[in-house]
């Protein structure tokens, strides 16, 4: 069965609003693909899913060199207290070589259809299904996308070996850089089409660190497929990031006594909450005047007698060198592409995540982040790591890998909006290299113009994906206006979504603004707060 073979699907369309207007605009079997508020009823759901099942999509269908896909699934899914009826779709994208692993895929089409599709964004070293039924990134306890009508999809970016060995097969590696964005992207292309009879209106992206980065890509990369995306804290700068990582590891584990038990990780955080908490006028557990912080915290005070480890009431000369190494940037000898010159600095000193890195276990147990940099493991676990000498290995994985490319000029040309997101105290993609980014779309498009398209928020007491403040934030609906009413976000509100402090709100506020209490009102609202500059 041919692609459009499906689609000759018997559908209902009804106009949400502005039905006079619409009406006259409708067609028979398809429904205008530039009607902003029209919906799409499949009939006889179960029957145009089950037709999906005998789909072979060819290698035609897809930009990049592509085997085949085939449909290994197709089930109409009844509705639940979540999401509505849909009909769940599964495929293998098989590659052009035989032996290269293929992309497991889900796509999710719901019975009534609001004409959008949403990839849902991985995360990590990826090789798990994203089956893009749930939250999206920052929006948990709110509706799911696939509740409000999007076709939701994701993917396993195309491996299913467990840990980094897919880095070993050329193909694998390439799908997880970004290849597998427009793969999917693609197939979805296809099967929307088969299954409606029309084509989507709106395509967006959303997602958070590896699936942050894979939102860059589709901005820098394939800007023809995506009308807005929303990046959280993402990892666009993976090689750089990859030997500062490894550099963290060094100092916590690789240097007798570097490492901060959770005592004394709890000993630092109580230090900096005392000279920084109410720097921002309340005293609310955040440190949102991080530069002021900067300035007042001084480490060298819990230092112990002589430097030397006398328990849990101070810290040691190395574990003071270890934090102080992730306070300070990591500069390289040569620049990386895209003018990457630096990593860092971290936020060690304004209550970051330290157990991401200096936490608990024995020295050694913690393993290093060569993976990123082609960089052989033995050599990153020595002494010390002459990372000059691996050049002509970083350098073009770094080109493939890293999503840094300040050019978006194609992505604002047609029309583009993206929001980035970033927490204060992540300790995994450090606030400074996002920000360094959103510096140089800066520098390109100027202040003014570039608040036209992209908008960029840091949220004090966020981390990688949790923290003292976890943001909840209906992103999807603020990028979807954005996008089809040209009205941009204006300071929102952000939620606490942590587990003791739920409910909370703060203004979320444009970089480089921070929300300072106003000195009256309830610290849990967001109105007792407004967005100073630092």
């Amino acid at each position: 069965m041919t692609p459009q073979a499906a689609g000759r699907t018997p559908v209902v369309c009804s106009v949400i609003f502005l039905a006079l207007a619409c009406a006259a605009m409708l067609g028979s079997i398809g429904c205008p693909a530039n009607a902003a508020n029209v919906e799409m009823h499949v009939e006889d759901a179960a029957r145009q899913c089950a037709a999906l099942g005998a789909m072979k999509v060819p290698a035609s269908a897809f930009a990049l060199p592509t085997g085949s896909a085939t449909v290994t699934e197709a089930l109409l899914i009844a509705p639940d207290s979540t999401n509505p009826e849909y009909c769940r779709v599964r495929a293998m994208i098989a590659a052009v070589q035989a032996n290269d692993p293929s992309i497991l895929y889900q796509v999710n089409l719901p019975s009534r259809w609001n004409f959008k599709t949403l990839l849902y964004g991985g995360g990590g070293l990826n090789g798990v299904l994203v089956e893009a039924t749930g939250a999206f990134k920052g929006g948990d306890g709110l509706t799911p996308a696939l509740a409000r009508g999007y076709v939701t999809y994701g993917s396993d970016s195309g491996h299913q070996t467990p840990g980094d060995s897919f880095y070993q097969n050329a193909q694998a590696a390439a799908n997880y850089s970004h290849e597998a964005v427009k793969r999917t992207k693609d197939l979805t292309t296809a099967l929307v089409e088969a299954y409606y009879g029309n084509a989507a209106r709106r395509n967006y992206q959303i997602g958070g660190s590896k699936g942050g980065q894979e939102g860059l890509q589709a901005v820098q990369r394939y800007y023809a497929d995506f009308d807005g995306v929303v990046s959280y804290y993402p990892a666009a700068q993976s090689q750089s990031l990859g030997l500062a990582w490894n550099r963290l590891w060094h100092y916590a584990f690789n240097t007798p006594g570097g490492a901060l038990n959770t005592a004394k990780q709890a000993l630092l955080a109580k230090a900096v909450l005392a000279a920084c908490d109410t720097l921002d006028g309340a005293a609310d557990g955040l440190v949102s005047a991080t530069d002021a912080c900067r300035k007042a915290f001084n480490v060298n005070a819990l230092r112990c007698p002589d430097g030397v480890d006398t328990g849990n009431a101070c810290l040691s000369d190395p574990q003071i060198a270890a934090l102080n190494a992730a306070a300070t940037p990591l500069y390289f000898a040569f620049p990386m592409p895209n003018g990457v010159e630096s990593v860092g600095p971290w936020p060690a000193f304004i209550l970051g995540d330290l157990q991401m890195w200096f936490g608990d276990g024995a020295a050694g147990t913690q393993q290093p982040f060569y993976r990123a940099t082609s960089v052989r493991p033995e050599a990153m676990t020595s002494a010390g790591l002459d990372y000059e000498i691996w050049r002509k290995n970083v350098e073009p994985r770094a080109t493939v890998f890293d999503a840094s490319n300040p050019n978006i000029d194609e992505f604002k040309a047609r029309g583009g909006k993206l929001l980035i997101v970033q927490g204060t105290t992540d300790m995994l993609v450090p606030a400074a290299m996002t920000t360094r980014y959103v510096k140089e779309l800066s520098a390109r498009y100027g202040a003014q113009e570039l608040r036209t398209f992209v908008r960029y928020y840091v949220v004090p007491g966020y981390g990688h994906g949790r923290g003292a403040f976890n943001v909840q934030w209906d992103s999807l609906a603020a990028l979807d206006r954005w996008v089809e009413t040209g009205n941009a976000p204006e300071v929102p509100v952000v939620t606490d979504w942590a587990e003791q402090t739920r409910g909370r709100a703060r203004p979320l506020c444009e970089y480089p603004r921070w929300p300072k209490y106003s000195g009256t009102g309830s610290h849990d609202r967001a109105e007792s707060f407004t967005c100073v500059a630092h």
